[in-house]
């Protein structure tokens, strides 16, 4: 009994000391640089309740605002008060150093998980992870381009069975028009849209019925690829709520705030404040610039990752930093 405990108590240890470099690195990534301020995500810090999630559209905009973060702070070399837009594209954080910063904490993982646990299940869990980041980034482009977009009518399937079982288009979701009322700088330009008024946060959010939806997919492709790894139930399950809700956490907390909307309470979904510490970090900063680039790039064609990047860069539509249109013409 005694050995097994200290067997235990050196295990922790060990686990302890591993994990140290991750904590690191999550105070370097939460930690802004000198460019931050001139590319601020909107921190709207609003702990919404249930009454004003049911007040008016223009209610919650106006109380967002109010208490929004300016984006764009940094002067223009010129000396005027608005920044331009090399000042903007500098701010954000380049894709490499997002990228290294999050190789470094998965090396870091792996490694902690090496040293408490030893190689082959580090090698499993590096597999496993690896994978299901993967699974969910593609599936979130899929989704993303080829229903909310509605890219499955101009495929070849698609018109094929059309043709043969005269089938009709799929019929959009209202993501379409959450795109035809964004305007230039993400705010929404509001007009009468059933399929957008009757949803407070108008498709910009996710309900707890949409992360559900989500879950029964991910979990179809993920429990196989995890078991293929060699992972058991048990884990194939933390790790599945782990980045189902890691997820869902970045987009509620990312995307309202975008478009001028309050954080979205727990009575509606993931809360928006769950993640509101992270805003001003370099990895929401790179996300908040690659949303905005899939709104203002023509057709919204591009850019299709919003909280898991990795799909577009491997199907060739990643845009990165686009400019205002009005910019642009």
């Amino acid at each position: 009994m005694v050995g097994r405990l200290l067997r235990a108590r050196r295990g922790s240890l060990r686990l302890v000391a591993a994990a140290t470099p991750c904590i690191l690195l999550a105070l370097w990534q939460l930690g802004g640089d000198e460019s931050s301020a001139a590319f601020a995500v909107p921190a709207t810090g609003l702990a919404s309740a249930a009454p004003e999630v049911a007040s008016t559209l223009a209610g919650r905009r106006a109380a967002a605002a109010q208490q929004l973060v300016p984006r764009l702070q940094a002067p223009d070399a010129s000396g005027g008060g608005t920044p331009s837009g090399a000042a903007v594209a500098n701010a954000v954080p380049p894709l490499w150093v997002v990228a290294f910063q999050g190789l470094l904490a998965y090396a870091a993982m792996v490694g902690g998980v090496a040293v408490s646990l030893g190689s082959p299940a580090a090698i499993k869990g590096a597999v496993g992870i690896l994978g299901m980041y993967v699974i969910m980034s593609v599936n979130e482009y899929v989704v993303h381009r080829y229903y909310q977009h509605l890219g499955i009518n101009r495929t070849a399937l698609s018109r094929w069975l059309r043709n043969i079982l005269g089938m009709k288009p799929f019929k959009t979701s209202g993501h379409m028009e959450h795109h035809a009322e964004t305007l230039d700088d993400m705010s929404l330009d509001t007009k009468p849209e059933p399929i957008l008024d009757a949803d407070p946060f108008r498709g910009t959010a996710f309900s707890w019925s949409v992360s559900a939806q989500m879950t029964v997919e991910i979990a179809l492709q993920s429990y196989p690829f995890l078991w293929l790894c060699g992972w058991s139930f048990t884990a194939s399950t933390a790790a599945l709520v782990a980045g189902l809700s890691l997820h869902a956490m970045v987009w509620q907390t990312l995307h309202p705030a975008m478009h001028l909307l309050p954080d979205p309470p727990i009575t509606y979904g993931f809360p928006g404040w769950s993640l509101a510490a992270l805003r001003q970090s370099r990895y929401f900063r790179f996300l908040y610039a690659n949303h905005e680039g899939h709104h203002r790039v023509p057709g919204a064609h591009g850019n299709y990752n919003v909280c898991f990047p990795l799909a577009d860069h491997l199907f060739g539509t990643y845009r990165g930093y686009v400019p205002p249109k009005m910019a642009v013409a």
